[in-house]
């Protein structure tokens, strides 16, 4: 349908158009300039919520691996190794990255949000051109979409903004052919929406493309759905039946199925050019996070609620702090304002407006309100069940991208109408004698008229922003500044050697409670300053910033490429194994899908766990540690002597010339047991101190409610304690529990280099949870590290502590006995109970130990994709490579081409005969030459659209006037 408004203009010369769309081209570029001004043009940074921890680290390492010319295909820095290809949200093949690699990681996204607000803006002011509207409105609904809440809000999510940019041009080719529709111009606008499908798909975000497609297709069939309402109204009617069925038929011949063959087949070709991305996608959707789907409640997760849809909906120009408001720090899902003058045009444009770009525009506000109400909706419950695809995705606010859209239609349209109010109100009287400079005037106040709208409108969305984090960067320390444990650990001797990916790995347990040691020198250099160079909420984001980053979580440690056992991703990420396997670590029915292993764990996992992980290092807050009395106590590992486990040895590995021995400590038993020792003092714990030169000396723990008694139960407040008078050094009110120091007074100065705890009482648990060795002769004190968890060592104490693995065996090693299982549940089993050593396979063979079996195995070359280990033992073993198992692993053992299994649920292993060998792990794809061949199908039938429309086209020019 066209539009009045250009029917009654009169059409301008072709070059004098296209200098109004370069004109609006640059008005756009402009506002987008000043609205991302200090992102792209100062050193400030974005550091809060996902763009920290996910999208930097992603994009970094993608524009590294590609300034070498190489496409990453595997990451080996998160999830103990990956596909990195194959993440969509990775977006390596989105070619509108591929200019920004040069650029710092920082740069790289603020640019490709300004490039994609003004794509998405631009997109609409075409839309509103092909619908007929004038270049004033349409600049409207340009500046309306670049400068929505919806697109300022996804800076922090990049891929679903390049994603989204593209709406707007997947409608512009369903509406650009003509009618009548032929075959050419059907085929080229199949070839334009394939590419624009193309587009969103390798942007790298499923759900917006998904929301975008579902819109689109909406507004397809959308003739058919308005006949067949009216249809179904009007039958009560006499004689109008006929007449109405019969329209139905017209549109469905002559707009809806022209429209769904552009529709289907730009579908098919962008997938088809998309191949290479999809293919490996899906083979990864299925052996990832969300293979199975999600319940209601799940899908339904962050849904607007009906009583926030004022704050979503309105600007609040900064005044109201929106994380409150929504009560999430992901505020950003739900702003999708289009400032105070926008929606008051919309509103005009609603009531007033007439045509096909009204229609539009409540359609799509009404569609993407009404399902971004998500569980607050009904009917989004029927789509959950009925509709394929509503079952695969989490925050139904995401549909106010459709809202977005539609709002921006309908201001363009109620300004089209102010406009023409305004021009017929100026206009001079048929009656009335023309004047000389009428016409001059009159032009005159059309453009003072038009630049003051535009003006309102871009100065109420530069307002607006300021509720928004791109408005409130911070210090560029916040991303590129290294802390302190990031530092040791990228000193590591080992990281020299071969590749940093090869080195030892890394797993956070560590809270970010606590407060950087050089906050206060950050304080006074960037709040208290003359000027301030942050302000209170700035500084704010730049200390948790630094939190994260000593912590290198969660995707962190892929920014610093240094390998970490966790990750995050909350899309096809990780792996179903990655959780089998971590299932092992925290009990599965508390295990959060999506990684973030560091938030769950709650202590430190046995090394023989940690092995199989080829964890090094484990990275804590201090939160645990204890002072008392200006001495030190350790309490991150602990010990817990059991019946079964009744020993623990405590090394004191440096010479400490001491005094005393304190031991922080509590026992645990049945209420009954407990109960018994009321009145007693028993012996529970025998301490045994070995020092240099043979000499020893031995103690008794004593635990009970008798006066004098050194232990107690845990429990807070514990009567035992209160009538024994042990010494509480501890206390956690919130996790109602105590603990007590016990000091051993040392008859003469001694240096400790073994201390041995054993348990007496096999009815009652002695859990010892720091040593002290005390000189009380000079005040100082060295704390010790009791383990029943394997040989842990303090290397590192900053603002947070890493202790390192002192049994590490290796990122390859040799398994001397092999347990065969048939599927990653029995590998689950088998090795919950499986002694250290002992290797479970899936599809392999088992082998028996051996006595007196050696062999060695070591890692001569690593790369991402390609991993050389050497070889060498007295009988057939089982190689373990502790990097993540998936298919498009090959191996060779000597150039012979041998099978990768799954061993110990999640890793790799390959079976190696008895000498000397070398095994070659290299990684490919498995859909990778599949999808190239399936993309230049897709090229060849898109250039051929596009070659038959444009033929059409010149023959049209060329064909003399009838």
């Amino acid at each position: 349908m066209i539009s009045p408004h250009r029917a009654a203009s009169a059409s301008p010369q072709p070059s004098r158009r296209w200098l109004v769309h370069l004109a609006v081209a640059f008005v756009l570029a402009t506002f987008v300039a000043a609205l991302y001004y200090t992102l792209l043009f100062t050193n400030r940074v974005l550091a809060t919520g996902d763009i920290l921890l996910y999208f930097y680290p992603y994009r970094d390492y993608v524009a590294a691996v590609l300034r070498t010319g190489q496409l990453p295909f595997w990451n080996p820095y998160i999830f103990a190794g990956a596909p990195l290809l194959a993440n969509p949200q990775a977006a390596v093949l989105y070619p509108l990255h591929w200019p920004l690699i040069w650029l710092p990681v920082t740069k790289q996204i603020y640019w490709s949000a300004a490039i994609h607000a003004w794509i998405f803006g631009y997109g609409g002011y075409w839309l509103m051109r092909r619908w007929g509207y004038g270049a004033v409105a349409a600049t409207v609904t340009a500046l309306l979409l670049a400068g929505s809440g919806v697109v300022g809000g996804l800076i922090g999510h990049i891929n679903q903004l390049n994603a989204a940019a593209w709406l707007p041009w997947a409608i512009l080719c369903i509406e650009a052919p003509r009618p009548p529709l032929r075959w050419p111009s059907i085929a080229g606008a199949s070839a334009g929406f394939g590419i624009v499908v193309a587009l969103m798909l390798l942007a790298g975000h499923t759900q917006t493309v998904y929301i975008a497609l579902f819109g689109v297709g909406m507004w397809v069939i959308w003739p058919l759905v308005r006949d067949a309402g009216w249809w179904l109204w009007r039958r009560v009617r006499p004689g109008a039946e006929a007449e109405n069925a019969s329209m139905i038929v017209l549109d469905l011949r002559a707009v809806v199925a022209p429209r769904l063959v552009i529709y289907i087949g730009g579908v098919l070709l962008g997938v088809l050019v998309s191949a290479p991305q999809l293919l490996v996608t899906l083979e990864l959707s299925g052996l990832g996070l969300r293979s199975g789907g999600l319940d209601f409640v799940e899908a339904t997760s962050l849904s607007l609620k009906p009583l926030q849809a004022g704050w979503a909906l309105l600007p609040t120009y900064g005044l109201v702090g929106l994380e409150g408001a929504f009560g999430t720090p992901a505020y950003g899902e739900f702003v999708a304002y289009v400032g105070l003058f926008g929606l008051l045009l919309a509103i005009v444009g609603a009531w007033k407006g007439r045509g096909t770009a009204r229609t539009f525009g409540l359609l799509f506000a009404l569609l993407g309100l009404g399902l971004a109400l998500g569980r607050w909706n009904p009917l989004y419950f029927v789509l959950h069940l009925a509709v394929p695809g509503f079952d695969l995705f989490r925050v139904p606010a995401r549909w106010l991208l459709l809202y977005t859209l539609g709002m921006g239609a309908l201001a363009g349209v109620g300004s089209q109408w102010l406009l023409d109010s305004l021009q017929r109100k100026w206009a001079t009287p048929a009656s009335t004698p023309a004047r000389p400079d009428a016409g001059h005037r009159r032009w005159a106040l059309q453009v003072v008229g038009a630049l003051i709208l535009l003006v309102l409108v871009a100065g109420d969305l530069w307002l607006a922003a300021r509720a928004l984090p791109l408005m409130w960067p911070t210090a560029p320390e916040a991303v590129y500044g290294v802390r302190t444990a990031p530092a040791h650990l990228l000193t590591d001797p080992d990281r020299m050697s071969l590749d940093p990916a090869a080195a030892g790995r890394f797993l956070g347990l560590s809270t970010i409670t606590y407060d950087p040691g050089d906050m206060p020198d950050y304080q006074r250099v960037m709040l208290e300053a003359d000027p301030p160079q942050l302000d209170e909420r700035t500084f704010g984001d730049l200390v948790i910033a630094q939190k994260v980053q000593e912590l290198l979580v969660p995707n962190l440690a892929l920014f610093w490429r240094i390998p970490s056992v966790d990750g995050f991703d909350g899309g096809v990420l990780p792996l179903q194994r990655f959780n089998l396997f971590t299932g092992l670590v925290i009990p599965p029915d508390l295990l959060v899908p999506d990684g973030r292993l560091r938030e769950q764990i709650r202590e430190a996992p046995p090394t023989s766990l940690l092995n199989l992980m080829d964890v090094q290092y484990l990275i804590t807050d201090k939160v645990k540690d204890l002072w008392f009395e200006d001495i030190f106590y350790d309490r991150q590992i602990g010990a817990h002597l059991t019946m079964t486990n009744p020993v623990v040895a405590v090394n004191a590995p440096d010479p400490f010339g001491a005094t005393r021995l304190d031991l922080i400590a509590t026992i645990d038993a049945p209420g009954a047991r407990l109960a018994a020792l009321h009145d007693v003092a028993l012996p529970v714990a025998s301490v045994t101190i070995t020092a240099t030169e043979g000499l020893t000396q031995t103690f008794t723990v004593t635990a009970g409610g008798a006066p004098g008694a050194q232990l107690a139960d845990g429990a807070l407040d514990s009567p035992l304690a209160a009538a024994s008078g042990a010494k509480v050094a501890y206390r956690d009110v919130e996790g109602g529990k105590q603990e007590y120091r016990v000091a051993l007074t040392l008859p003469k100065p001694m240096q400790p280099t073994t201390i041995t705890v054993t348990a007496l009482d096999p009815t009652i648990d002695v859990i010892l949870r720091a040593a002290t060795l005390v000189d009380e002769r000079t005040g100082m004190f060295t704390p010790l590290l009791p383990s029943d968890r394997g040989h842990l060592a303090l290397v590192h104490s900053g603002d947070v502590k890493i202790y390192e693995n002192l049994d590490k065996q290796g990122r390859a090693w040799l398994a001397p006995a092999v347990t065969s299982v048939r599927s990653p549940q029995e590998a689950v089993t088998a090795l919950r109970s499986a002694p250290p050593g002992t290797a479970v396979v899936e599809g392999g063979r088992a082998l028996g130990p051996a006595i007196n079996t050696t062999g060695t195995a070591t890692i001569t070359a690593y790369a991402p994709e390609r991993v050389e280990v050497q070889t060498q033992s007295d009988r057939e073993q089982l190689l373990v490579l502790a990097d993540a198992f998936y298919p498009g692993w090959a191996a060779t053992v000597d150039g012979i081409a041998t099978g990768v299994l799954p061993a110990n649920i999640l890793f790799r292993g390959v079976y190696v005969p008895a000498g000397e060998h070398t095994v070659v792990f290299t990684f490919t794809p498995t859909a990778w030459t599949t999808g190239l061949l399936l993309a230049a199908l897709g090229a060849l039938l898109i250039a051929g659209g596009i070659a038959v429309a444009y033929a059409q086209r010149l023959r049209r020019q060329t064909t003399p006037a009838v």
